[in-house]
Parts: structure tokens; sequence; C-alpha cells
């Protein structure tokens, strides 16, 4: 099977002795020699496709890194740019440690793109870091020092040659059969110079493990150097970095999680590299090599003989091992109208959609197909609720429905309102409802009694969350959030620049997230000063969910992508073009392993992260 090039073609697959995509016409080899057989990542910047280089003898396995252009990008500021990093990368020589530059290829007509601007790199063979930690476990003082003795003096070797990587973490340093280190994947490498160093730039990098000064689109060798501390936490504690990071305090704690001592010595070394300063740190990859080993000359690289590239087994018809990744593993499609509302079951095996056709399906996830479609509102429904066995429906008929969504039947009509509902929130524990109308008053509900307990009115309220825990209500007014308890206001938050388009409670109550369209996403600490951390996407949020298990958020925008985040850091580490129309509501099931994304082309899609 060969893949298309054109990334945004419907029917990629194509037969092995094909020379043109069956689909979108577009040819399949690169440069008369490559071709593709997987996409191991995709993101709304790029994509990273493993193929196979027909010009060598035997035929080999390679890397395609293809670039997605934005509108703000000029084509020939591209040029320059792309040619000149494949340029300094080339410089590197023909070392084993280094996947060699094979090609570079730039599209014929800047005006209309099919096949974007596409790197082909050398595949090198070998074990990840992060294969060899879940192998072997937490590194000792010895073993890291050990590594970082061979790791170092690559990093200073590409600094030598004006590059900065900007993407080091555990998954981009391999460990080859012939017993050294290797580091690959330069797509986001950037040539150093003042101006490149100073001057913002494309935010590159993954996740936690990126420098801040990075998130903020500038970059020096001495963000590699913090990169590559990340990864020395994670080896001596065997912990992802996330959970190492307190938000609430805003610094890392990794001490706290040590299971093998290690010295002061060490332990200061490892707080410079991460220093949020980059002239904090140290200077070079040398400079932190002379405080590991004092003593020691500079160390530079032995000249290790290049092997023969792996070739691929095409005889015995064997494909390289897929790559774990987010996917979509199903769509449903039943809704015939935009899809308003989603919700999972408590025990996560069925999740309910609401939308403006004024119907709620039920989805089977083990059997992947429709359970159940509940009818009985009159207006387009406008949120969704479980509570045990029930399932709760506002809607613009005026009336809140409970629902034995197992059975198909509906068990109550709360009617005591005067204008369409808004918005709902249940506290699950206490089994009390709270409805927010459109003439901007709430009321409260006892579900056991089906009773009102307590109504009050907040001028300009439009969204409504519950925090679980603390049994308080947050409001959105405008352009700031509210907390009440009972009808009580107890706790107001700065105001954003622009009216707020959605928030989200944490299920421990410690923290809430809220975007505006101001364009900027706000992380509120609800424990402490109350002081935000803010981030700015590069496609303004629309939709918010944060994972139950607290370690990653996802957001939705009007393109159609999904990206999640992990708390502490100020870019997505994945990015996914989820949709063909703006998402409309996100869901993640309580396990924290499958997301639910609905948006206007009236589809739900499920995604998890496993091998597809």
């Amino acid at each position: 099977m060969i893949l298309c090039l054109n990334p945004t073609c419907s029917q990629p697959r194509n037969p092995d002795q094909g020379k043109f995509c069956m689909a979108c016409g577009q040819p399949l080899v690169l440069g008369d020699r490559y071709i593709v057989r997987q996409v191991l990542h995709q993101g709304t910047k790029g994509r990273t496709l493993l193929g196979i280089d027909r010009g060598t003898f035997p035929e080999s396995y390679c890397i395609l890194k293809q670039v997605f252009l934005t509108q703000s990008v000029q084509a020939q500021q591209f040029v320059e740019m792309f040619q000149e990093n494949a340029a300094r990368l080339k410089t590197l020589g023909d070392r084993p440690e280094f996947p060699t530059v094979l090609g570079l290829f730039l599209p014929e007509h800047w005006h209309q793109i099919t096949i974007p601007p596409t790197l082909v790199f050398e595949k090198i063979a070998g074990e990840s870091l992060r294969q060899r930690l879940d192998l072997m476990g937490p590194f000792s003082e010895a073993k890291l020092r050990e590594f970082l003795q061979d790791i170092l003096p690559l990093v200073q070797l590409i600094h030598d040659h004006g590059l900065i990587h900007r993407d080091l973490n555990p998954d981009n340093l391999l460990f080859t059969p012939a017993q050294h280190w290797a580091i690959v994947d330069f797509t986001a490498a950037k040539v150093t110079s003042k101006m490149a160093s100073a001057e913002p730039g494309t935010l590159i990098g993954s996740g936690i493990y990126t420098a801040p000064e990075q998130l903020r689109g500038q970059s020096y060798p001495g963000s590699d150097l913090y990169s590559l501390g990340v990864i020395c936490l994670e080896l001596l504690t065997s912990i992802h970095p996330f959970d190492l990071y307190s938000v609430r305090e805003n610094r890392w704690v990794w001490r706290d999680y040590l299971t093998i001592p290690i010295s002061n010595n060490l332990g200061h070394l490892l707080d410079q590299m991460l220093a949020e300063a980059v002239g904090d740190r140290p200077q070079s990859a040398q400079a932190i090599l002379d405080q590991l080993f004092p003593t020691a000359r500079p160390v530079t690289p032995k000249p290790i003989p290049r092997v023969a590239p792996e070739p691929p087994q095409i005889i015995s018809l064997i494909e390289p091992s897929p790559v774990p990744q987010w996917y979509c593993f199903r769509t449903f499609t039943g809704h015939h109208a935009y899809i308003t509302a989603l919700q999972f079951a408590p025990d996560g095996q069925f999740l309910a959609s609401a939308a403006a056709d004024q119907t709620i399906r039920l989805w089977d996830l083990d059997r992947r197909r429709e359970s159940r479609c509940l009818r009985g509102h009159r207006g387009i429904i406008s949120g969704l609720a479980f509570w045990g066995d029930r399932l709760i429906s506002g809607s613009w008929d005026y009336t809140i429905r409970l629902w034995n969504w197992q059975q198909g039947e509906q068990t109550a009509c709360l009617q005591k309102r005067s204008t369409w509902i808004q918005g709902l929130a249940c506290w699950e524990k206490t089994g009390q409802l709270a409805t927010l109308g459109a003439d901007q008053e709430i009321v409260v509900w006892d579900l056991t009694t089906q009773k009102i307990l307590y109504t009050f009115t907040v001028s300009g309220a439009q969204l409504i969350r519950a925090s679980q825990t603390k049994n308080q209500l947050w409001l959105a007014q405008g352009n700031h959030l509210t907390c009440y308890e009972q009808s009580q206001s107890v706790q107001t938050l700065p105001e954003h620049q622009g009216d707020i388009l959605d928030f989200q409670v944490s299920a421990d109550g410690q923290f809430l997230i809220s975007i505006a369209t101001d364009r900027t996403l706000k992380i509120w600490p609800l424990a402490s000063d109350y002081t935000p951390k803010i981030l700015r996407p590069v496609i303004p949020f629309t939709q918010l969910a944060i994972a139950p298990n607290q370690r990653f958020f996802a957001g939705g925008d009007r393109q159609g992508n999904l990206s999640l985040w992990q708390l502490g850091q100020e870019q997505p580490f994945v990015e996914l073009v989820a949709h063909s129309g703006e998402i409309k509501a996100i869901a993640i099931a309580p396990d924290s392993q499958i997301i639910a994304t609905a948006a206007a082309d009236k589809t739900i899609k499920l995604w998890r992260f496993g091998i597809q």
C-alpha cells in the first residue's frame, strides 16, 4: 500500500504499483524515489510520515516531514528559511548520531499547494529513551551522568553547527543497535543567529519539555538545555514531567518524587538547567559537562562508522511497528441538526448527545452504534447531565426533563419556567440541579422531591457550571466569572477583555479554565491567590473540557481542530484536524481515556490514544 502525499486527500490509500493517486490525481512518488507507507503523526502545523527510499539497494526506510504553510507566512521568506535550515542540517556531516538529509522538495506553484514543502531524512533504527526508561525504570545518579556524558557532546555539536534542535524529548533520543546514542527529528531545528533567536517565530516543541521562551516564539541554545533538564527529571523519577510540575506553586517539585537519592551538586545543576530565564541556565552543553566532570577535558564525539541503512522488509511484507498516538476510532451520525451537548454516562460505556433537532441520542461505545433516541422536547436542547441512572435535559421549550435513558422513558417533566433553558448544572452527590433561564434567573431544584429549593437572578448571566466538591455555582457574566453559595456571591474573578465563550471547573474544584473573545485562555487557581496563567492559542477556542484525571484539557475551535494541552504548558501536545465545521461540544470519559467531539457538521467523533 502507498499513501498519497496530499494531506487533504479523502482516500489516500493506493496499490503498491500506483504512480498517481486514484482519488486526487497527485503523484505518489516524491522525487522519483520516495513513497509513503504510514502516517506517524499529524497536527495543524505539519505531519510526519514513514516512507520507503527506492533509490537505495536494498530499499530502505526514510522519514518525510511535511510542513503546512499558514497565510501569515510569505512564500519567499519560507523558502529561504527552509533551504537554510536544510543546508545547516547537512553540515552536521555524515555522522551516524544524526539523520542524513536525503532531499528537500518545494511546491512548484505556491498559489495552489497540494503537496506541502517536504524534508526527507534517513530513518535511524534504535530504541527510544522512553522505551528504555519504561523497560529499565528510574535512573541512578551514576547512570544519568553516563547518559549525559554521551548526549551533551551531541547537543554541543548541534549548537556548534549553528542550529537549535527545539524539540528534544525522550522519543527523539535513540539508542542504536551499534550501541551509541542518536538525536533525531530535526524538523523543528532552527538556524541560530541574533535575529533568529530574538524574533518571535512559530511555536515549536513537545509540550512539557518545551522551554518557556519557545512558547513565546523565541529559541536559544539554552532552550535545548532546558528540554534536556526536563528529560533528566523524568529519568530520575520515572514519572511524566507533567506530574512533576506544580501549577499551584508555579515551580518544579521533582525532589518530592525521587526514590533514589542524588547528590546536591547534581540537583543544583538540574535546577540551573530548568531556570525560567535563559541567562540563568548553563550557557552551553560543554558548561554542563564541565560541572559534571570538572577534571575532564572537553568532550568531542568520537567518529563512529556509519552502517548501511535498515532495509524495509518488502519481500516478506513486514510493516514497521506502528506508533501510539491519538486517533479517531469511531464517527457517529444520526442527528439532523448541529449538536449542542455531549455527556458520558458515569460508567463511561455510553455517550449522550443532544441537538437542535430536538432529540437526544444514546451511543453504545462497546458496540459502536446508536442505542436509543429520546424524543419529547419541542425546542433546541441546550444542556445534558447524568444523575445516577437518570439523564437530565434542558430545552428552549421551557422544560427540564428526566429520563430513564436505559429504558428510553421520560420519568418527569419540570415546567416551572417562563422562558427557555439556557444551561444547567447538576451536583451529583447532593442530587440538586441548577438551571439558567434566558431571563437570567437561576432556579435550584431538589431532584429527589422535584421541588424548587430557591431562586435568584444574576444580571448578564450566560453560562453556568457546578463545582462538585464545594457545592458552589459558577456563572459567567459578560467578561467575568462569579462564584455563588446558595444565592450569595462569594468570589468574583478579574475580568477578561472580551465576553466569555466557555469555562469549566476541575473535578477537584482546585482550578478553573476560561476562554473569551479576547482570544485568551486563562487557568485560574481557586485555592490560592486567583492569579491566572494566561495562554493565547494560535486559533482561539470556542469549547473546553477538562479531563477527570486533570492531567490535560481539550479545546475546540471554529475550524474544527481539537487541541490537547497539559497543565503548566503554553502550547498543545497534540493537535488534530477533527471536523469540517466548528466544534460545538467536547466531553471526556470518566477514566480520561476517550474524548468525544461534536461539531456543526452534525457528526460525533470518538478519540483515544493507542495504535490505530
